[in-house]
């Protein structure tokens, strides 16, 4: 019981200091030190808040790309990802815009049995908000409306998956991190256009399981989620794919993570991609997450989980 008490204080001490915090200095700080700036939109009634990280100033002018960044469910708020999983500088490096979202409370609507689009009171729509969001950023800050990307990992993962279904005509390309489709929405999943996809999951994730089932945080269950291969299987039929797959193994650069990775893809002419993290937790492989191995299960670090999915996301284009 002391090591649970001890874990879940590592928990809301290191993930929800940014939600947790009252002190406007405190979030002042801890924007400034991720490098980014807070904005906000109206939707539906409600006062949406959104981090965001412009790169240094283009020499042409050109429209930019823009990346959205969706945080985990419970992990504070846009901050998190902000600070710890690597795209604000990997946005100066190869000049895209990158946002970060604010759940309510914390949290996406992503389609599971108990987090619908839309609360209690039926006023939380995420799938409109981000929608709204992109329109923003094409119209007021000129990005590129045939570059935009969304990645988001856990809860912000199947929350990525849900606006695949839903709002693929306004995106190309999605990345769900550490996240299969919701049991719930699978079914009744059907995107307007095409959509390159890629997976990157871990075979040891306790929270998010790799085979399917319930979504669980201790003895808590969260609902259903479908497998990874039925997540990616989905992919490959929307996209029309017929190529046979390649699975090849990447170079082991750290030994002692106790993990390897594998990328798969389904044909030269196939728009999706898998990275099955062997051994691997609930987080993004080469990241600064914190390191919390008895509750996440392990961190790899033989790639580098955001490098990649950029590299991913420049091939592609609406």
């Amino acid at each position: 019981m002391r090591q649970l008490i001890s874990a879940l204080f590592v928990i809301f001490a290191v993930l929800f200091i940014p939600v947790a915090a009252s002190a406007q200095s405190l979030n002042n700080r801890a924007e400034k030190a991720s490098g980014v700036v807070q904005q906000s939109i109206m939707i539906d009634g409600l006062q949406r808040s959104y981090y965001v990280h412009f790169p240094p100033v283009s020499r042409t002018p050109a429209r930019l790309p823009l990346v959205l960044v969706l945080h985990g469910g419970g992990r504070g708020n846009g901050l998190t990802p902000a600070r710890y999983m690597g795209f604000t500088a990997l946005a100066d490096r190869e000049h895209f815009i990158v946002a970060y979202p604010n759940g309510v409370d914390a949290f996406w609507r992503d389609g599971r049995d108990l987090t619908f689009r839309g609360d209690i009171e039926g006023r939380v729509d995420d799938v409109a908000y981000i929608s709204a969001l992109i329109d923003r950023f094409v119209h007021q800050y000129h990005v590129d409306p045939k570059r935009v990307y969304v990645t988001g990992i856990s809860n912000g993962g199947m929350m990525t998956l849900r606006l695949g279904c839903e709002l693929s005509a306004k995106l190309a390309a999605i990345a769900p991190i550490a996240a299969n489709i919701p049991r719930r929405i699978y079914n009744t999943c059907q995107p307007a256009a095409s959509l390159p996809v890629l997976v990157m999951n871990g075979t040891a994730d306790p929270l998010v399981p790799y085979d399917g089932g319930d979504v669980r945080f201790f003895r808590q269950r969260r609902g259903k989620v479908v497998s990874t291969q039925e997540t990616v299987l989905f992919w490959r039929q929307q996209n029309q794919c017929r190529g046979m797959p390649e699975t090849r193994q990447l170079p082991d650069r750290d030994t002692g993570d106790s993990s390897r990775v594998t990328r798969t893809i389904y044909g030269s002419s196939c728009p999706v991609e898998l990275y099955t993290v062997i051994g691997g937790g609930h987080t993004l492989s080469g990241s600064d997450l914190p390191d919390l191995p008895r509750i996440l299960g392990q961190k790899n670090r033989d790639i580098d989980g955001a490098a990649v999915i950029w590299t991913f996301f420049k091939k592609h284009s609406r």
